[in-house]
């Protein structure tokens, strides 16, 4: 500090006026850092104004799918369409990127429960329309996919509480760095039986008892993405094994930031003892030592596992839970604690797992204790505001805007279709395989409507064999 102000009085400023100090610094250079700031802005609001214009053209279309209920496919299946839904993936130019406003457009994955009807869903762009029913009958023949409305059409996040609506939303994050995996269907497989446990049958246990006047919404946002990250994931495993970490390479912006550091590092080795800049090259030539052989199992098992997930494709991912009534009471300990339960089944000692972000909560208690006052305001707030970003299957809207990188098969263990075995006697299914029909056969143009039935769930349930099979909801877009 006082060689600075000695520079500002030697150069015949008065250090201590602020202006004169500003003045000095814009006219010396100062002005590039100001009209460095304005152009990255404006680039900033352009680029943003043109992907919110190339956002509104876009058209979505919402699959309902049903496989068969005798489902003897694996993870591997529900791996290979992730797979191939990374065909999604473009890197747009210059023009896609600044003039057209193309953005990388993401899927949405859901599973809903209707008063204890479920139904899988993915939102799709139109344009993949195809590419998504492909994956999935190449892997699922005998699947139907219908397209529906969106299930959260009536739903308004400004006037749901006057509406008689009343919700519980979160959204989750990771515990610890992406890099680290979760818990795997692997590792749901007994080592003895070789029988696999299925983690989404706790979730479509709790889906299933949901009753009149309850809805449970379960979100994954899915965006296709490049292997960049996969750098970053092998950058933390050479710093766990101490390997040395090359610098990454940085920018013009970057470098001339850190120039000031540089240049006062240089003035510093003007000031070192003779012989100390030696002493200095010679510890840079000496090996790190490795850290593998000092790391505990759980450790080393974690490093084994961050290279095994670059192995397989990524994807950009945020997840959403909504727990809605209407005309009831929230049961919390189904609704709430039933799901965060279950997610818990992915956590890994060591290595990753989920937990609901605090700030998307809607927990009242918390918010009442902290706000007094004005916490139901807070909490209302917050609903809207999760509820909004639920239903635009937003990317980058809500806590944690760039989202987290999930491979192929941490996807396939949160998203799948029952496993045979698995009872889920609410979960729409196929009934019977679909054949093709003839050619040239006619088609009757005339269609017989029949009116909705107003009957409650309870009076829809039919025994069929002894197991309980509920029909849709009459109000169900589906």
């Amino acid at each position: 500090m006082d060689f600075l102000f000695n520079f500002l009085t030697n150069a015949g400023l008065d250090a201590s006026s602020p202006l004169s100090v500003l003045w000095f610094i814009f006219k010396h250079g100062g002005f590039i850092f100001i009209l460095a700031a304005l152009f990255f802005g404006f680039k900033e609001i352009w680029t943003n104004s043109r992907q919110a214009k190339y956002a509104a053209k876009s058209e979505w279309v919402y699959l309902a799918i049903d496989v068969p209920k005798n489902n003897e496919q694996s993870f591997k299946a529900v791996e290979q369409i992730f797979a191939n839904l990374a065909g999604a993936s473009k890197n747009p130019d210059t023009l896609d990127k600044y003039w057209t406003g193309y953005h990388q457009p993401a899927f949405s994955l859901e599973l809903v429960s209707i008063e204890g009807y479920i139904q899988y869903i993915i939102r799709s762009p139109k344009v993949f329309r195809d590419l998504v029913e492909a994956a999935i009958y190449a892997q699922y023949p005998d699947a139907q996919i219908t397209e529906i409305e969106d299930y959260t059409k009536g739903i308004d996040p400004e006037t749901f509480k006057e509406k008689g609506y009343d919700l519980w939303a979160a959204q989750f994050g990771l515990i610890n760095d992406e890099a680290y995996p979760i818990k795997t269907y692997p590792l749901f497989e007994h080592p003895i039986s070789q029988l696999t446990v299925d983690p989404l049958a706790a979730v479509l246990e709790i889906f299933s008892r949901m009753n009149k006047g309850e809805q449970a919404w379960y979100q994954i946002i899915i965006k296709p993405v490049g292997d960049n990250w996969k750098e970053k994931s092998q950058a933390k495993v050479k710093e766990l094994i101490g390997t040395p970490v090359s610098a990454p390479k940085q920018g013009l912006i970057d470098k001339t930031l850190d120039a000031p550091g540089r240049w006062a590092g240089q003035v510093g080795d003007l000031f070192i003892p003779v012989g100390g800049k030696d002493d200095k090259k010679d510890d840079k030539k000496m090996e790190v030592p490795s850290k593998m052989l000092y790391l505990s199992p759980g450790e080393k098992a974690a490093v084994e596992a961050i290279d095994r997930k670059t192995d397989k494709i990524g994807f950009i991912c945020k997840i959403r839970y909504i727990y809605l009534t209407k005309g009831v009471k929230l049961a919390k300990t189904k609704g709430v604690s039933g799901f965060i339960g279950a997610l818990k089944q992915y956590n890994l000692l060591n290595s990753n797992g989920f937990y609901p972000i605090g700030v998307t909560k809607t927990s009242s208690e918390w918010w009442q204790n902290l706000y007094k006052k004005y916490g139901e305001k807070v909490v209302t707030k917050i609903q809207k505001k999760t509820l909004a970003n639920f239903k635009s299957r937003s990317s980058w809207a809500g806590a944690d805007k760039e989202g987290f990188i999930l491979n192929t098969e941490e996807l396939a263990s949160l998203y799948h279709f029952p496993l045979m075995g698995v009872v889920a006697p609410t979960v729409k299914t196929t009934d019977a395989k679909r054949g093709q029909a003839p050619m040239g056969l006619p088609v009757e143009t005339d269609e017989v409507v029949e009116e909705n039935n107003s009957e409650s769930l309870e009076e829809k349930i039919e025994i069929n064999n002894g197991q309980k099979i509920i029909a849709p909801p009459s109000n169900l877009p589906i």
